[in-house]
């Protein structure tokens, strides 16, 4: 076929068909372009908006409840987390701070007194290798041993009869730990079986004892405690000025004389640094169950010392009272005084006052007779005060 005869095929009208047709498509292209086509074409894309509108809601709420069912919980679990870690934080704080420090304190202590035990048993070995005589206690010497075994089934008989069990004792001076964790390194005179010490060193606070009695001083030694043996005057006094955080006097100055409290109190406040705190605590003679008899149980007490009289000696000797409490009532079942009230159910006006009044007067003796049986007595150095 020529050119000439595509060119005039292409110029040929459309048959019916496909005619029809392209009418079809332009009449739609037209009515699209009517008020009434864009009507309904916007309306078909609002439908489809608010189709897109009502899935992102559904995904939003899916999205919700997924939140809430499954992060909900996670969320919790990982605030314990965080409280368990923080719980974990603080023990290894105490660990580091109190418990560790207090551990090599006593294995220091324990290792230092067996390198001397080691010591003497080599001196001993090597002089009997060299044939060398053992020495020998002369025949007027103490034998400290016998006279430290002998004092060690007394002593704790006393204690355990005038003062208490360990256990019971221990208890009783946990109220002192706070104010000793402030006031470090503390000097515990007239430690005793070292309860005190025991507390100290579990709160990993540094201690030493003074004790005078032989079988307490080796008791203490061996639970690995810092106690030094001798008299409470003399081992204060080779103290250096300004050394001590604390000086603490459970249950000693009322086995001293006047002029012995004095110099102890004097030598307390040398050895004590500016701002540093004294703890006494005393039997109670304003009770008189314990003044006119428990008092006099122990063979070792000098005198009652009243807490007016103490506070007047710790004024004496340059010292500030802070406080006074008074400490450890006698059980109910000993009291005369009867709590429940039993006045209530008389109906006689005379008969009842009659019996408030006799109730009155039983807690009044009660006051007397079963009052607390100790009193402790809180003190300090002057914070701008320095030793001579």
């Amino acid at each position: 076929m020529s050119g000439d005869d595509r060119s005039a095929s292409s110029d040929q009208p459309p048959q019916g068909g496909q005619q029809e047709s392209l009418l079809r498509r332009w009449g739609k292209v037209l009515y699209s372009l009517t008020p009434r086509g864009v009507e309904r074409l916007r309306a078909g894309f609002e439908d489809r908006f608010n189709g897109i509108e009502d899935a992102i809601r559904t995904l939003q709420d899916e999205l919700a409840e997924l939140r809430d069912e499954r992060f909900g919980p996670v969320e919790k679990r990982v605030d314990a987390v965080e409280r368990a870690l923080g719980a974990v934080s603080d023990e290894t704080g105490r660990l580091r701070d109190e418990v560790f420090p207090a551990s090599v304190a006593r294995s220091d202590a324990l290792l230092e007194r067996l390198a001397v035990e080691l010591e003497e048993v080599a001196s001993l070995v090597e002089r009997s290798l060299l044939g060398e005589p053992l020495p020998i206690s002369g025949a007027g010497a103490i034998d400290e041993g016998r006279l430290a075994g002998a004092l060690d089934e007394v002593q704790p008989l006393l204690l355990e009869t005038f003062r208490g069990s360990e256990e019971e004792i221990r208890h009783r001076l946990d109220r002192y730990l706070p104010d000793l964790r402030r006031s470090t390194p503390v000097l515990d005179l007239g430690c005793g079986r070292g309860e005190l010490l025991l507390l100290l060193r579990e709160a990993g606070i540094k201690a030493t004892g003074v004790e005078g009695d032989m079988a307490l001083v080796q008791a203490a030694t061996r639970r690995g405690l810092k106690v030094i043996k001798g008299d409470v005057l003399e081992v204060l006094r080779a103290q250096e000025s300004d050394s001590q955080g604390a000086v603490t006097a459970i249950h000693l100055f009322e086995h001293l004389t006047s002029a012995t409290l004095a110099a102890v109190l004097a030598e307390i406040r040398r050895v004590l640094r500016p701002g540093g705190l004294v703890i006494a605590e005393c039997p109670n003679p304003h009770t008189l169950r314990v003044g006119a008899a428990f008092f006099w149980q122990d063979p070792t007490h000098a005198r009652p010392l009243l807490p007016e009289t103490l506070e007047l000696f710790i004024k004496a000797a340059g010292l500030a009272v802070q406080r006074r409490e008074l400490l450890h009532p006698f059980p109910e079942d000993q009291l005369l005084a009867d709590d429940e009230g039993g006045t209530q159910a008389l109906t006689n006006p005379e008969v009842t006052a009659l019996a408030d009044r006799l109730d009155r007067l039983r807690r009044r003796l009660d006051e007397i007779l079963n009052g607390p049986r100790d009193f402790a007595v809180w003190a300090s150095k002057a914070e701008e005060e320095k030793a001579i």
